[in-house]
């Protein structure tokens, strides 16, 4: 019994020191951990198309699948930077209007702030105050320029280091995908048949949960779709549809912002190129969605993982506090995983 107590403490420890290192180094791992969560989502996907060509092999299915996904990632990423310079240049072009603009509107302010100088007594040292104030906001905008150069500059630095591990993490995801059944049998064969039994039973159990997770996703885009559509109709009829389908490809991804992250810069780019009350719409949409969708995302969630929308709620909060977007995501998995493994008598303790 002594023996037993030892080696699982030492298994506790070697465990637990395994998990803080991955918490202290978790900006390594993360493309090897997105790599392997990917590949686990995926995974159905390729069993399915596996049976569809009715195939024992997994590599040509795994092809399809890995090429799919590039497929749809780079068409993305091809139209919404495309898109962003095309609205940039087009801002470009009408700067020089934009310039003159704004040049009589300060000329016409300088004239009317002049004369109303000229009729306030101790006029001059309201100018000199101004000008003090000006000297001010003069630095604060060359410090805050220079910030931005830096920041511009650190993220061009940033792109070689950023495209390898873009690589490594396809390349991962595709070397998983490929062996993703081989890993797992070698994983439970570290462990007694009980054991491995056991654990096997929770791999079945968050197979489903994923499942019910991408469901709840699916039917959540689906709704932002909808809703996104018609208001663009309104907004922007003429790329009301093309823009739709982009964020609904956007919301699928687990991100935080969801909606958002197209909708928010749509709005911005459009305010800049004089369209303010198109831009102001784009913004309240965004934050209608965000909000609709944070509201009812645990409920549909819940439902769809087998998870009650209260502890839903708390384990994506306090995930959330704790890890980030990333624990947002994975708390109730996290939660699932443990109860499951309370079921199937893995945390049951030997007497005797």
């Amino acid at each position: 019994m002594n023996r037993v107590l030892v080696k699982r403490v030492i298994m506790f420890v070697l465990l637990l020191a395994a998990c803080v290192f991955v918490y202290i180094y978790f900006s390594v791992f993360l493309p090897i951990f997105l790599a392997l969560l990917t590949a686990m989502v995926m995974e159905p996907l390729v069993k399915w198309v596996k049976k569809l060509l009715k195939s024992e092999k997994r590599l040509l299915p795994v092809i399809i699948v890995f090429t799919t996904f590039m497929l749809v990632c780079a068409w993305g990423l091809y139209f919404t930077v495309t898109r962003v310079f095309n609205s940039l240049y087009e801002w470009s072009l009408n700067i020089p209007v934009y310039a003159k603009d704004i040049q009589v509107f300060v000329n016409d302010q300088v004239i009317r702030f002049n004369e109303f100088i000229d009729e306030v007594p101790q006029g001059d040292r309201i100018v000199k105050e101004i000008e003090k104030q000006s000297q001010g906001l003069t630095d604060t905008a060359v410090h805050l320029t220079s910030q931005l150069i830096n920041a511009i500059g650190s993220a061009l630095q940033s792109i070689p280091n950023m495209v390898f591990v873009t690589l490594i993490y396809l390349i991962t995801f595709f070397l998983f995908s490929l062996d993703l059944p081989k890993l797992l049998n070698m994983f439970f064969n570290f462990f007694k048949p009980e054991t491995s039994g056991k654990l096997r039973f929770v791999f079945q159990k968050m197979s489903k949960v994923f499942m019910g997770y991408w469901k709840a996703q699916f039917i959540l885009s689906i709704g932002v779709f909808l809703i996104t559509y018609i208001s663009l109709l309104f907004i922007s009829p003429k790329v009301a549809l093309i823009m739709s389908i982009i964020i609904w490809l956007v919301d699928i991804i687990p991100l935080y912002v969801g909606p958002a992250l197209v909708l928010a810069p749509w709005g911005l780019l459009a305010m800049i190129l004089g369209d303010v009350n198109g831009g102001l719409a784009l913004i309240v949409l965004a934050a209608v969605i965000t909000i609709v969708r944070r509201a009812i995302e645990p409920k549909i969630l819940g439902d769809s993982i087998g998870l009650a929308a209260l502890p839903t709620v708390l384990t994506m909060y306090f995930g959330f506090v704790f890890f980030g977007v990333m624990g947002l995501i994975l708390g109730p998995f996290v939660y699932i995983a443990i109860r499951s493994a309370k079921e199937a008598g893995l945390f049951q303790l030997n007497k005797g």
